[in-house]
């Protein structure tokens, strides 16, 4: 018999079903010896692993795939670049990929929502893009693409292919839009940090042209949905709009104070849109809890306004419209004319139309019975002076 080192043996085996379906088995051998040690047989033991090599397979993927979209990581897209920075891979493209309106769909819906854009878009670059082609998210709203041997008029066509196709998605009536840019490599003087540094000159460039325009029309399309999916929010903000305008021309305010007075009208509930269906449209008394989301809708408004330029100027009175004159309103608790003067005016219209206006909790209320809450609520909730002139135009009829 052999005598000598004696040693364990292991190895795997792969059996497959009738139906396709492997099983790794692992099997191990031992040599069974005498007190001469002498071999006199073999122990094997076979041990069912397709667990073990599931789990390992998986902990494999997900070190070099984004947990989010299954697309590559920022890790693997590094090492990616190195292995095909040589001159077989040249030209050698680099495109670096950044969602347009990404704050804005996660601030008026939700990162849910906010990542189902991401899977969106990342479907649209599995499409775009061919298999030789490193397709990675590097960032939250960023993406990475490498693409060895591929012209820069190659380059330039992905791009057009791509903004048309993404622009085709939309979430929750926005409509996706993505700012690119790229980079072509040629031969071996520069490193990754310099060629994602030029792609996303070239990305951010394109980012600011389109980006304010991009942003403007996401908040035309939240407002759109708030508005459409709640008829009462629609007339509400309708009305409240332009009531303020006519409170603001009696008080003489230049048409462009004017102008921006019945647009901060008709956004200052937009927040609004992050709230759930069954408190907006409880017909019952809100729970403290319940009381305290609503109250979330002027923060969220002033996010989503504040991230487009043309509505921007906006989110300030989105932020105040439910401080009181007193100081005892929300979300700061600020008093008197510390309370910017539109959304004080608002805050007084927002009162008025939600009492004369049928509610899902009540049927509207008569004029007479707001225009007496009005004088009691002069002072404490609302801005005595216009409060004042609110009630002259009511009663002269020059409310609308």
């Amino acid at each position: 018999m052999q005598t000598g080192k004696l040693v364990e043996l292991e190895h795997h085996t792969i059996l497959v079903g009738k139906q396709g379906t492997e099983k790794y088995i692992e099997d191990c051998a031992s040599p069974i010896l005498d007190s001469g040690k002498q071999i006199l047989g073999v122990v094997v033991v076979f041990r069912d692993v397709t667990d073990k090599k599931s789990k390992q397979r998986e902990i494999e993927y997900m070190s070099d795939h984004d947990f989010l979209t299954d697309l590559y990581n920022r890790r693997y897209f590094v090492q990616s670049y190195e292995q095909l920075d040589q001159s077989d891979y040249y030209p050698l493209g680099v495109m670096m990929i950044d969602v347009n309106g990404l704050k804005i769909i996660n601030d008026a819906y939700g990162h849910d929502t906010g990542d189902l854009a991401l899977k969106e878009v990342a479907k649209a670059l599995t499409v775009q893009f061919e298999d030789k082609d490193i397709i990675s998210r590097i960032g939250g709203d960023e993406f990475a693409i490498l693409l060895p041997r591929t012209s820069e008029s190659a380059m330039y066509q992905h791009k057009t292919e791509l903004r048309t196709r993404i622009q085709q998605i939309s979430i929750m009536n926005v409509a996706l839009s993505v700012a690119i840019g790229y980079e072509t490599k040629f031969a071996k003087n520069q490193s990754i940090d310099e060629m994602l540094k030029l792609a996303e000159n070239h990305m951010y460039s394109h980012k600011f042209t389109e980006g304010v325009s991009v942003r403007n029309h996401a908040i035309k399309a939240i407002l759109a949905t708030l508005t459409n999916k709640y008829a009462v929010e629609k007339m509400h903000s309708e009305r409240v709009s332009l009531i303020c305008r006519q409170i603001g021309a009696a008080m003489s305010l230049p048409e462009d104070d004017l102008n921006e007075l019945q647009q901060a009208g008709l956004f200052h509930d937009i927040g609004k849109i992050s709230i759930p269906d069954e408190i907006l449209n409880k017909p019952g008394k809100l729970t403290d809890s319940e009381y305290e989301i609503i109250k979330t809708h002027t923060e969220i408004g002033y996010s989503i306004l504040r991230a487009a330029d043309e509505y921007s100027d906006l989110a300030i009175h989105a932020l105040y419209h439910h401080e009181r004159w007193d100081g005892t309103g929300y979300p700061k608790g600020i008093q008197a004319l510390e309370i910017p003067l539109f959304s004080r005016i608002i805050a007084l219209v927002d009162a008025y139309e939600a009492m004369t206006a049928d509610r899902p909790y009540r049927p509207k209320l008569s004029q007479d019975y707001a225009i007496e809450e009005i004088k009691r609520c002069s002072g404490t909730q609302f801005d005595p002076k216009i409060a004042k002139l609110f009630i002259e135009l009511l009663e002269t009829n020059k409310i609308e």
